[in-house]
């Protein structure tokens, strides 16, 4: 699903020779959902849903496909008037040894409970926090086998230290602040074989009876209508997410091309050859609403923000670049009024949006941005007319900072 980019999906251990040097090659994700799977490290969506109208001129004194009225200009990255990056805005960043990451000063601390983890940890927005696990390590001689389960952990925003809840193959947010914890027979194929599935507190303290899911899905996040599951394997008739009363055992709504969800609302764009529409179910009311894209646009990857009043959207952008890339920008999307805000100073080429969300359980939206000559971290706030920003250093700048809705 929903990193938001992988909303911050995979990294390389170290980032400063991926990111700097001649010309940075980043190649932006559609939405990957499941980064805890033995058989990859996503569940893919459906390819972006692109209009067929004719390309959208970019802005004046942009050249390719990089920019914002001439202020966002590779390779220097986000130039001209911006805010500095807020003293208290940390971020959580994974690997073997996660820590938390102040952009601000370039501090880092340790994150408590969680043991070092050659293989590295992943990351997933759970309701006032993460659920943290181990990366997945695929049994030999079994590429699909579930593996063994790893521990899962809670780390709120505020804490110091994750606290374990449990033991899972998979794992997923919650309706109302708890996960589920999802598990395998060691060699059994997620994409065939039916797991077992029990929602536990952020302390770990079962609640109700566990559940046996659909053979061939996962859960992908907890909502108010029960559990809204995808498929293992996007195989042709097999790529809608589905809500799935775990009382009743009984399969309600399909959406086609989800590109995110709440607790409480789903937002998906259908399959569109003209000016494409985002649509957004409130499950609480069944109350639908429609937001009209701009002409020749599509959507790559989307994130609710944590009041789930506002829903981010990367919007790409037809053009004639030599090296394949679309422009880019980010909007938000009002949920209450349809309303389209554009980020500002976020026209950027695809190859340089690494990954975007709501990180750190408030109203702030973060993206990173890899550039030829600099990494840079951008921080809006709803309302705001200019972006603060933090320039990454490599000698005090982690590996893989957790942008998106998953992480690793």
């Amino acid at each position: 699903m929903p990193d938001i980019l992988s909303q911050g999906g995979d990294r390389e251990s170290g980032p400063w020779p991926r990111r700097i040097g001649g010309a940075v090659v980043l190649v932006l994700v559609a939405v990957a959902v499941m980064h805890y799977l033995p058989r990859s490290q996503g569940t893919p969506r459906p390819a972006p849903v692109a209009a067929t109208a004719s390309p959208l001129p970019l802005p004046q004194g942009v050249q390719g496909v990089s920019g914002d009225q001439a202020v966002v200009a590779e390779p220097d990255g986000i130039t001209g008037r911006t805010l500095p990056w807020p003293g208290h805005l940390r971020l959580p960043a994974a690997g073997a040894q996660p820590m938390w990451f102040w952009p601000a000063t370039g501090r880092t601390a340790l994150i408590g409970g969680l043991p070092r983890q050659r293989s590295g940890y992943q990351f997933i927005r759970a309701a006032g926090g993460w659920a943290v696990q181990a990366d997945p390590v695929t049994p030999a001689g079994c590429a699909s086998c579930a593996g063994p389960p790893r521990a899962v952990y809670f780390l709120a925003d505020s804490g110091q230290s994750a606290t374990r809840v449990g033991l899972a193959n998979a794992v997923a947010p919650g309706a109302s602040g708890t996960l589920w914890l999802t598990s395998y027979p060691s060699l059994a194929d997620p994409g065939t074989i039916a797991g077992t599935a029990r929602e536990v507190s952020a302390t770990g303290r079962q609640a109700g009876s566990p559940v046996s899911l659909p053979g061939g899905y996962l859960i992908e996040r907890g909502t108010v209508r029960g559990l809204l599951l995808a498929p293992v394997a996007r195989l042709p008739g097999a790529t809608a997410d589905r809500l799935w009363d775990p009382v009743t055992a009984k399969a309600g709504r399909s959406f086609e091309g989800v590109i995110a969800a709440s607790a409480s609302q789903v937002a998906w764009v259908p399959l569109c050859t003209a000016r494409c529409r985002v649509h957004v179910l409130n499950l609480a009311d069944d109350r639908p609403e429609s937001v009209r894209l701009p002409a020749s646009s599509s959507v790559a990857n989307a994130a609710f923000s944590p009041d789930e009043r506002l829903l981010a959207l990367q919007l790409g952008f037809s053009s004639d670049s030599a090296d394949g890339a679309q422009a880019v920008r980010l909007e938000l999307v009002s949920v209450a009024s349809g309303r389209l805000t554009v980020v500002p100073q976020s026209f950027v080429s695809s190859s340089a949006l690494v990954g975007f969300g709501w990180p750190a359980g408030g109203d702030s939206l973060v993206a990173e941005l890899s550039f030829t000559t600099k990494v840079q971290l951008a921080s809006w706030s709803p309302g705001a007319t200019r972006l603060a920003i933090a320039v990454l250093r490599p000698q005090h700048s982690p590996a893989s900072l957790v942008i998106g809705q998953y992480a690793h």
